[in-house]
């Protein structure tokens, strides 16, 4: 489905530029507040469970590139956008008492600990906008798709390095304002990606729920 979605879009992208009245790139700024909630089904026993709501503030950037067709007082642009470096999304640890050592089963208890880098983290989206004096007001609808990297230590497992497929959709409002060539663009937008989740060597499962809200300015050139 995934690939099925990427193809269509890319496909509309490199179509749409036979209609387009211009194409427009550039880069952007966002702040983000980014939410977990982060499950654990610690050694499957089936009665100790963690839960963890994890909230961290993150800056970055991104570049991107874009279509617009003028329908008057309405455009309709696609495009797509591209953080071009990793980013730790999610960083949390937790104490666990556990019955599995290696040598005698006796007891123990010391902190797991576990974080997700998110990198090539790429956004197709459609923005429908209405020109509203000076400034056009739209919308973006997106769909999104990053690698994650999931790295965690156990008390009671090896440790973990695994790379997972995070996905998820876009919903966001925003302003432009053309400057005869240059463009400042401010939008709000909040992402939900899919539940990811990985298992350890003893069998604790770990499941997290990430939503994203990011305000951006972005600066760009139209040609």
């Amino acid at each position: 489905m995934k690939r099925i979605l990427i193809f269509t879009f890319a496909a509309m992208l490199m179509a749409f530029p036979a209609n387009a009245d211009s194409a427009r790139v550039g880069i952007t700024g966002s702040l983000a507040t980014i939410d977990s909630t982060v499950k654990d089904d610690i050694d499957s026993n089936g009665t100790t469970d963690t839960t963890k709501d994890i909230s961290n503030d993150v800056a970055y950037g991104s570049i991107f590139l874009e279509m617009s067709k003028d329908l008057g007082n309405m455009t309709l642009t696609y495009g797509v956008d591209l953080i071009p470096f990793s980013a730790e999304f999610d960083s949390r640890s937790t104490t666990q008492s556990s019955l599995k050592t290696k040598n005698d089963g006796a007891a123990s208890s010391g902190t797991n600990r576990g974080t997700v880098d998110i990198s090539r983290h790429l956004t197709f989206y459609v923005q429908p906008g209405y020109d509203v004096g000076e400034f056009t007001v739209f919308g973006t609808l997106g769909y999104v798709t990053a690698d994650a990297d999931a790295n965690g230590s156990s008390v009671s497992s090896s440790n973990l390095d695994k790379t997972l497929s995070l996905d998820g959709y876009k919903l966001g409002i925003g302003v432009v304002k053309d400057f005869g060539g240059t463009f400042v663009k401010l939008e709000y937008a909040e992402t939900d990606y899919d539940d990811i989740s990985v298992t350890t060597s003893n069998n604790t499962k770990i499941t997290a729920d990430i939503d994203n809200a990011t305000t951006s300015l972005s600066v760009g050139r139209s040609f």
